[in-house]
């Protein structure tokens, strides 16, 4: 891995933030902890040489909550490095010192990045030339755009598919301009998803489905219908109480959300470390919930399979085209 070589590309988008404006200077704050000091101090001292942003550094588990507090309100920018799902006791609600400063980023989302529990994967999130990622999104939108069906398959015997003139525009998410600044994934809604998958992959979400479960060896099955898991079941043992419990809580977590493709090819594998960047992994994912009030998001990311454009694959652990 060319650590050197990521950077490069993190800054190359850094200085693309929606947050940021190009005819003035900007004032950016990087928080993060011991783990991520050296990571922290590598892109400091990369963008005194290579970009005009401004970057201070701040220990998030040292200084005061009113410093961090005010930093963050007189920045351009702010960028937390910091681990939370894969501490030995993890919280709901974060680290300790996360939580006198929730309203206050949440009022301030538009300006923040936050790099939870990514640890070394930071490099393999930016270790694609960011022209790759581009020319691969609007290629595969492109590609969508004029098919009638995209159709999913696997090993496990998964099929679904989904008519494509009645899906919403899809997004780009290629790290140029997102808010989000991991690059590699284009995404959509469809209510007309069909079919019944044995998941195999990892999940992304406030709950702590991956903490509990990690990677999936053994599936999850699900059946559904017009985009709506109407069944599930698995032999992984509490799979199906929790996961069921997690349907039931609101009627919008049984609807799938978001019909997801990553297009990051530096990210090889998933971890479960219920991590931003895993969602950027190649292949599917579906994103359950989050379209009412009191619904909660998860991500369902699948390790493997075949996606297809009117029968013909465009991805079988690589992109055809």
């Amino acid at each position: 891995m060319d650590n050197t070589r990521a950077i490069g590309h993190f800054l190359y988008y850094l200085e693309r933030h929606p947050a940021l404006n190009a005819q003035r200077p900007s004032q950016l704050v990087i928080g993060h902890t011991a783990e991520y000091q050296a990571m922290v101090s590598a892109i400091i001292e990369q963008s005194q040489l290579a970009s005009a942003l401004t970057i201070n550094a701040l220990r998030l588990d040292l200084e005061p909550a009113d410093t961090l507090a005010r930093a963050i309100v007189d920045c351009d920018l702010y960028i937390f490095f910091y681990d939370s799902s894969t501490l030995p006791q993890p919280r709901p609600d974060g680290p300790e010192f996360l939580r006198p400063l929730h309203g206050l980023m949440a009022e301030h989302w538009k300006k923040s990045l936050l790099f939870k529990d990514y640890g070394q994967y930071f490099y393999d999130t930016f270790s694609v030339e960011p022209q790759r990622i581009a020319d691969l999104n609007a290629s595969l939108i492109r590609r969508l755009s004029q098919a009638s069906t995209l159709s999913f398959r696997d090993a496990q015997g998964s099929y679904f598919e989904t008519p494509l003139d009645g899906v919403k525009k899809w997004t780009d998410i290629n790290g140029v301009g997102n808010y989000d600044l991991a690059p590699g994934e284009i995404a959509t809604h469809s209510d007309a998803i069909n079919g019944q998958v044995k998941f195999l992959g990892t999940f992304l979400s406030t709950i702590p489905f991956a903490r509990k479960y990690g990677v999936l060896q053994q599936p999850l099955e699900l059946w559904i219908e017009n985009s709506s898991i109407r069944q599930v079941a698995s032999q992984v043992p509490g799979l199906v109480k929790d996961f069921n419990k997690y349907l039931d809580a609101n009627p919008s977590n049984r609807r799938i959300e978001e019909l997801g493709i990553g297009t990051n090819e530096g990210i090889k594998s998933l971890y479960g470390r219920n991590s931003g960047f895993e969602e950027r992994h190649c292949g599917l994912h579906l994103g359950l919930g989050g379209g009412a009030k009191g619904s909660h998001h998860l991500d369902l990311i699948f390790s493997s399979g075949v996606l297809a454009v009117d029968n013909k694959p465009v991805f079988d652990g690589q992109f055809a085209f």
